[in-house]
């Protein structure tokens, strides 16, 4: 067998695993990074489909290493991709941090995402 189609077999089994698995539920363990302070943090969330095809995710974390944080937020599925990972995006209003905007790339297995606001940017990173 040539290693080309080996690699594209084993990319497609690959890809069709990972959406395989309901994106739903807890187990969803990572880190989250500012790319402007360069400060990180460990990374929890809960991912829990809606009627009509939006996901409510509740993130939580800490920052500075004790601080803990909860974010929830309803995230709008704004379309699948070939493999069928399905793309998200929010934008939430939030005291002292102004508007909020994060777009995501989810999977079975792995939830990225990158967010902004007034003073920062920075990814979550997610797998399970």
């Amino acid at each position: 067998m040539k290693t080309g189609v080996l690699a594209a077999i084993l990319t497609f089994c690959y890809a069709g695993s990972a959406m395989a698995q309901s994106p739903a539920g807890k187990g969803w363990k990572g880190e989250w990074v500012s790319e402007k302070t360069g400060h990180h943090g460990p990374l929890k969330a809960n991912v829990r489909p809606l009627s009509n095809g939006d996901y409510r995710v509740r993130y939580s974390g800490r920052f500075a290493k004790v601080i803990p944080f909860y974010y929830p937020a309803t995230m709008r599925n704004v379309g699948t991709g070939p493999n069928g990972e399905i793309y998200l995006t929010n934008t939430t209003r939030m005291p002292f941090f102004g508007t909020f905007q994060a777009d995501g790339v989810l999977t079975g297995t792995t939830f990225d995402s990158q967010y902004t606001s007034k003073r920062d940017s920075g990814r979550f990173a997610l797998s399970r």
